[in-house]
């Protein structure tokens, strides 16, 4: 197919400088036998007159046969005989230079510039010979009678003749270069044009057919491209062993380098080259020509053509634009390749969207129905049928704030009200609960939700609902406040029965008071007057009871403070840990060298019930602990995210687990009377106190080995 260019190139085609002179000539030659036809036939020179005829006849059937766009090359070699012959009967009959050289001049330049380029050398010496042998044999030959008299020089002539003809002769070689370059550059575009309509399903065949064209057009040996962006490789190359392009790599690798850094095409014909020699040394080869593949400013490697030789002996303009179409045609292959891939990812991802949304949409629990912008329904799901009794069908037949309306025209109103809000773009969505009726006159409640689908203009095109089923939870929702109604009452009366419970427990703590100290008081004043007349069983007896009761006010000193705790209003204020515990700890008397306190937090609480809740547990640790060689108490806290954690932890005799529930109750003890002394409230206390504060409180504990006390207070 490309090998067609040569005879393209030389034909006199229609759009031709050649067709046109080759025609105009025609018609010059149809004008002038026409008048020396009449002039002949008025001298009464008839055979003349007939060869004039049969010219005519000839030039007649020349000019029909170009004008039906034939080509002319079956036509030229015969017209220029005929013109040849024709100036020459000029020639001799008319006189020479002076008669018909004129005439012959003229018909030598037409025949100069209408024979195809492959016989023009031989058409130009005939005619250089047979017109020097003309003006010589009318030089030198003058006085033959066939000639006419011609008195002018010439030797100026002959001069005039040469040059004429040399510089018609340059100029018509001249056009026919550029007219086959024209030709191929024509058949180039032609070429490019045919891959680009080329669809074929194998993408690596159309890269090959590339190669393939572009290897005919440029007359090289192999075409191939090459990816550059981690390192040169060949990735697309025309039929050719593996060794071999690889080789060729390797001895073109710092051109094709240069040529992706300057984003520029190069070339080299033998000599002809616009690469600088620096760059063009080693072992590349004589005939070469590559350009970049850039597309979306995305570099995709360069094309690259070369040859060990070749009959090219330089790169025109026209092959450096082909080439770049050429490149241009594969960057846009490699870009539309890259967007089919990312297209058939996305087409994929969007399929398993929309089956995700379909299986979502059709098997969700709750109802869904897209509307348009009037609110009338487009689709339901299943749920929404199922919830309502009726098909889809028939729910496209209403509007999703009409459907199956109980009536309730304040619902109505503020239902279009935040619709209406939503469709201008005042809110994103709004969630209403609204009383419906099925299909089958049950009356059911729904919570919906509704939101809008806009496009990428932020115009709304779809407006979604999603109607969830709450006639259950309204129906609970009036249990639980039938119940909570109930619990207040309950409370209420909890709360006169605790109100009865503290002033009872009070009043009997005061009233327990003065008996106790009769008790005492007389106990003792009778120890002290008639020891001497009682026996030691009767002063053992006395002291019990003046022991019994110390422990008894002393129980109900901590049941007056229980009965405090309980009644106060706490004001929480910023307590200092450290300094509070320096306090008790002195206020005590206690041995500083037992404790290990780490530098505590600052908290808000109540002051004085702190003060008591960490006395109690303080002390706890050092009596449990005092039976130990060497009793350690340890305080210190732990930074939670909502709260501090603080604990008091011993080394003393700890206790079982399994009781854990009884140790913050009122008078449980897990140890007795005779083991460690105690009226069984501290605990009972310090868990009033933390929960007062908003706390909780728990302990762990081994036998043996020691407890630690945990309480929270929130930051």
């Amino acid at each position: 197919m490309v090998d067609t260019h040569i005879s393209t190139a030389q034909s006199l085609n229609q759009d031709s400088l050649s067709y046109r002179i080759f025609n105009a000539a025609i018609l010059y030659f149809l004008v002038v036998l026409s008048v020396f036809s009449v002039y002949r036939l008025y001298t009464g020179e008839y055979l003349i007159v007939g060869l004039y005829l049969i010219g005519i006849a000839i030039c007649l059937w020349i000019y029909r046969y170009s004008k039906k766009g034939k080509n002319l090359n079956r036509v030229v070699l015969p017209s220029i005989f005929f013109s040849i012959l024709f100036g020459v009967f000029f020639w001799f009959k008319v006189g020479g230079v002076h008669g018909g050289g004129l005439v012959f001049f003229t018909f030598i330049l037409i025949s100069i510039i209408v024979t195809p380029r492959k016989h023009s050398r031989i058409m130009v010496a005939l005619l250089f010979a047979c017109q020097a042998l003309l003006v010589l044999a009318d030089f030198y030959l003058q006085d033959l009678p066939i000639w006419g008299d011609n008195p002018n020089a010439r030797t100026i002539y002959l001069m005039a003749v040469f040059i004429n003809m040399s510089i018609v002769w340059m100029l018509k070689s001249n056009y026919d270069k550029k007219e086959e370059k024209m030709a191929e550059f024509s058949l180039g575009l032609r070429e490019l044009h045919r891959l680009n309509l080329s669809h074929s399903a194998d993408k690596e065949d159309v890269l090959a057919d590339y190669l393939q064209s572009g290897v005919n057009l440029f007359n090289m040996d192999v075409g191939l491209i090459f990816e550059t962006k981690d390192n040169v490789q060949v990735v697309r190359k025309s039929n050719m062993p593996e060794a071999t392009s690889n080789d060729i790599l390797q001895a073109n690798l710092n051109i094709i380098q240069e040529i992706e850094q300057q984003v520029c095409t190069f070339y080299r014909a033998s000599a002809s080259s616009n690469l600088d020699k620096r760059v063009a040394k080693g072992q590349n080869h004589r005939y070469f020509i590559g350009t970049p593949l850039v597309a979306n400013n995305k570099s995709y490697g360069v094309l690259f053509f070369c040859a060990h030789d070749s009959l090219r002996k330089r790169f025109e303009d026209y092959d450096v634009e082909l080439m770049e179409l050429m490149a241009l045609n594969i960057s846009q292959h490699f870009s539309m390749q890259e967007w089919e891939e990312a297209q058939a990812k996305t087409d994929q991802a969007l399929l398993l969207s929309d089956r995700r949304f379909k299986s979502i949409y059709d098997y969700a629990n709750v109802g869904i129905c897209v509307c348009d912008m009037e609110g009338k329904i487009v689709m339901a799901n299943r749920a929404l049928q199922k919830l309502l009794g009726f098909t889809e069908d028939e729910l496209r037949m209403h509007t999703f704030y009409s459907l199956s309306d109980s009536g309730d025209l304040d619902q109505l109103s503020e239902d279009l009200k935040l619709y209406e809000q939503i469709i201008l773009g005042e809110i994103d969505h709004y969630i209403l609960e609204k009383r419906k009726t099925t299909k089958e006159g049950n009356p059911i409640y729904i919570s919906k939700t509704v939101s809008t689908i806009r496009d990428e203009n932020n115009e709304v095109k779809f407006t979604v609902m999603i109607a969830d089923d709450i006639t259950a939870r309204k129906a609970n929702e009036e249990k639980i406040n039938g119940l909570n109604q109930e619990l207040e009452i309950q409370v209420d009366k909890m709360e006169v029965a605790n109100k009865e419970l503290e002033s009872f427990s009070y009043s009997v703590s005061h009233d327990l008071r003065a008996p106790l100290r009769a008790i005492d008081g007389f106990s003792k004043i009778i120890l002290e007057d008639h020891k001497d007349e009682f026996t030691d069983e009767s002063k053992r007896l006395l002291n019990v009871i003046i022991s019994n009761s110390g422990k008894m006010a002393a129980l109900i000193d901590d049941l007056l403070t229980f009965s405090r705790i309980t009644r106060k209003v706490a004001e929480f204020k910023p307590i200092d840990f450290n300094l509070l515990i320096s306090n008790i700890i002195e206020e005590q008397a206690l041995d500083e060298k037992i404790f290990e306190i780490d530098q505590l937090p600052e908290a808000k609480g109540e002051k004085i019930l702190m003060k008591q809740a960490l006395a109690n547990l303080i002390g706890n640790a050092i009596k449990f602990s005092s039976k130990k060689e060497q009793p350690k108490v340890q305080i210190g806290y732990a930074d939670k995210e909502e709260h501090y954690e603080f604990f008091v932890a011993d080394n003393g005799v700890g206790f079982n687990m399994a009781y854990y529930d009884k140790i913050f109750g009122v008078f449980q003890r897990l140890h007795t009377e005779s083991e460690f002394s105690g009226t069984g409230v501290g605990l009972a206390i310090v868990q009033k106190v933390i929960l007062k504060h908003n706390g909780k409180i728990w302990a762990e504990s081994h036998e043996g080995i020691g407890t630690t006390f945990y309480f929270t207070i929130p930051k």
